[in-house]
Parts: structure tokens; sequence; C-alpha cells
């Protein structure tokens, strides 16, 4: 099993110069030793766009860079947009999608889609965000639009949006609950064209999509061992607490550890 951390910056740190000291810290904490096996752990952190070149240029091999958003179109006249174009660039591999940072700003289901439509056109992982009003809503209205295919390359996180930047975390069984759910849904979405192929009809027949399910809302070094013991959560959606690396490491090899003696 792959587990994924996704450290969203935000806005922060403040300064170029700042950024670049996260980032050396990031890189110290994270280049991996001897001892240390991160091949089924991915690293991404997403931060601010002014700092893509600096993490293109100067991050270790186990940190993979992802974007807070993308715009909906490749190219135009978009006063203050980014592409998905441009971020690929720059040599981003994921992208948060569906933030309810944004989707209460304006970002509908509608533009959910188009972004995610444009992050697959340039080979970006989408990171849909789904908890701002009705989290199997939002996720249904994703498997609607996209094949399984498609679906087996996005990555899913349930935000609960009474949890973000909160400090006051889900409680873990309706974590639990949500994330049963969403892999109910996925499964109850493709189940009728799994049973097409079953007849011989073409195809192939294990194409029920699995993608990973995280979970993220004011997750942090003191709280995260609660959701540790959930079946097919693949990690966490980290804000705040993705400004001191040394917790998110901890976090990660906790996780890890936990899920390896089940």
């Amino acid at each position: 099993m792959r587990y994924y951390f996704i450290c969203n910056w935000k806005m922060y740190p403040s300064s170029f110069g700042k950024a670049r000291a996260l980032l050396a810290d990031y890189n110290k904490f994270f280049t991996p030793t001897k001892k240390e096996n991160w091949i089924n752990k991915k690293i991404v952190v997403c931060p601010s766009a002014p700092f893509f070149q600096l993490f293109d240029e100067k991050r270790t091999h186990t940190i993979k860079l992802g974007s807070q958003n993308i715009f909906w179109k490749s190219t135009g006249n978009y006063t203050g947009q980014i592409s998905a174009r441009m971020a690929k660039d720059f040599g981003v591999e994921y992208v948060i999608i569906g933030h309810s940072e944004l989707r209460a700003n304006g970002d509908t289901d509608i533009l959910v889609n188009l972004k995610i439509k444009e992050a697959l056109k340039y080979y970006i992982t989408p990171i849909v965000c789904v908890g701002h009003k009705d989290y199997l809503r939002e996720t249904l209205n994703v498997l609607n639009d996209f094949s399984s295919d498609e679906v087996n390359k996005m990555i899913f996180a349930y935000e609960p949006i009474e949890a973000i930047g909160t400090n006051n975390p889900e409680d873990p069984e309706k974590v639990e609950k949500a994330v049963r759910q969403i892999k109910k849904l996925i499964y109850q979405r493709f189940r009728k064209k799994l049973f097409v192929r079953m007849f011989g009809l073409g195809g192939n027949k294990n194409n029920i999509p699995k993608p990973a399910i995280l979970y993220g809302g004011s997750v942090n070094l003191q709280n995260y061992k609660k959701f540790l013991s959930i079946p097919d959560l693949s990690g966490f959606v980290v804000g705040r607490e993705s400004l001191n690396p040394s917790n998110i490491k901890e976090i990660a090899l906790g996780f890890d550890n936990s899920h390896e003696t089940r």
C-alpha cells in the first residue's frame, strides 16, 4: 500500500528567504538514510506558486512538488491564474483541487471537474477534496464525469469543513465512516461496467478503481495517532503542521509502522 502526506503550506511562509530555509529543513529530514525506506511513502509539498522554481531546483528526490490550485484552462487572458501546463513545466506532479477554502470563494462542482480534467491532461495527479458541504454528493459529482481509469489516477481527500483550520479534527469514527462510504460509492458507481465486462463484452475484469483516500482537517503530531487504525486510510492532508517538517516525518513513519503491524 502506498501512503501520501500532502503538505499544504497555504500562504506561508511570508518570504522567499523563509521558504528557502523551510525547504532546507525538509531536505534535511527527508533525505533518506540507509535505515529509512520511503519507497511506499509520498511526501508532497504544496507551496505557493512563487516558490515553485525554488523547489524545482533545490528539493531532495523524496519530496514531490504539488500545487495548491490550478486554473481550468491551459492558456488565455486570465489575469492572475496558473495553468496546469505552467505548473507542470516547474515540475509539479500533484495538485489540490476542490479545497473548501476555494469552494467557498467560487469553485463550483463544474469548475472542480474542469480543473481535474486539466490536471489529468498534463499528467498531474489531482488531490480531490470533498467535505465542503456534502462529501458523498461531491464525490459522486466527480465519479459521474470520469472513467474508471481516470478515477484511478486521482487521490480523494475527505476534509470536513468544520475541521479545516480550527484545531478541532473530525472524530475518528466519522472519518472511518466517510472513508468506507467513499470507497463504497466508487464501487457502486463502476460495478455495472464491471458486470458487462465479466460477461465477455471486452475490457478489464478488475476495472473498479481504487484511488487512495486521505483525511485532512487539523491533523498534527498530537492527534494523528487517533486515525491510524482506520482501514483503507492512505495518509493525510496537513496544513499548519506542514510548516514543521520534523513533525511530518514522525507522522509519516508512525503511520507506516502502524499499518504494517495490522
